[in-house]
């Protein structure tokens, strides 16, 4: 039949030689095994290399809230805003959170991009639109933020929105690009019918509260430092076992011979002797 023999990772088999056989490879096959794990190789496994230097990477962040209170929302201008067309725009008086200076832009009536289709016009024409606008100095500063909308009747819920968790940080800053701009916010937050109607409790007696919690991110900053050495307990496990037998500390069983009392340990007995580990496992009390 041939030889077979081992080496680490595949089994060969050699078989006949074919006198026709012009590739050395038709001479040997070789059969993959699962790799055998030698003594050496479970020592590596097991033991951990101990770490001399830690690097620990972390951006500071300020969290707050600024909050718009609108007492006459039907007073508003509503028309619909296309574009950069300034008219149907309401907005608040700067107000600082998070380290920052930022306002509240307010559309009654709407807001649509040049570029929306005319569906989308239509129905963004019958939501209230609500902006966060930046109006710091930075450049480009990550942010977390969300915006509410305040029930202001008991024991109904606000209305909050924020990004989406695969995009959780918006880039603000006094740079417009894809990735960073001065406004951010959703054309199509609540719609108007269901803001008029004071029942739900999005406006009551023609007001209008808006709040947005803001959490901006400073720089990456890194600190490195000397790892903690790793616990090497004393090679002293001897004499502790005798002194835990000594005083007696931590016992949980004790044995009797005639009038003399032990105070032993009932887990330090069973790995010891055989009789203790029968006795401790069977139903004898």
């Amino acid at each position: 039949v041939g030889e077979v023999w081992w080496t680490d990772g595949a089994i060969f088999s050699k078989g006949l030689v074919n006198s026709h056989a012009t590739d050395s490879r038709e001479l040997t096959t070789a059969h993959q095994a699962p790799r055998h794990w030698h003594t050496a190789d479970m020592a590596m496994a097991t033991v951990p290399i101990p770490v001399e230097s830690v690097c620990e990477m972390n951006a500071s962040s300020k969290t707050g809230a600024i909050e718009f209170r609108i007492g006459a929302w039907s007073s508003l201008p509503s028309e619909h805003v296309v574009g950069d067309a300034s008219q149907g725009r309401t907005y608040s008086e700067i107000m600082h959170a998070a380290g920052d200076k930022w306002q509240i832009q307010v559309n009654p009536g709407g807001f649509s991009a040049p570029s929306d289709t005319e569906e989308e016009v239509q129905r963004r024409k019958e939501h209230v639109a609500i902006f966060l606008y930046y109006e710091g100095e930075s450049k480009a500063l990550r942010t977390k933020y969300s915006i509410t909308l305040v029930n202001q009747l008991p024991g109904k819920a606000d209305r909050t929105t924020h990004r989406t968790s695969n995009e959780p940080v918006t880039t603000f800053g006094q740079v417009n690009s894809d990735t960073t701009g001065t406004s951010f916010g959703w054309p199509e937050f609540e719609k108007r019918s269901d803001l008029a109607d004071e029942s739900k409790g999005w406006k009551v007696n023609d007001r209008v509260i808006i709040r947005i919690a803001i959490t901006t991110f400073g720089d990456l900053e890194s600190t490195v430092a000397a790892a903690a050495p790793a616990f090497t307990p004393p090679n002293t496990v001897t004499a502790d076992l005798k002194s835990l037998l000594a005083s007696g500390r931590a016992s949980d069983i004790a044995l009797y011979c005639g009038p003399r009392e032990f105070n032993a340990h009932r887990s330090i007995l069973r790995a010891r002797s055989p009789y203790f580990e029968g006795l401790f496992s069977s139903s004898m009390r």
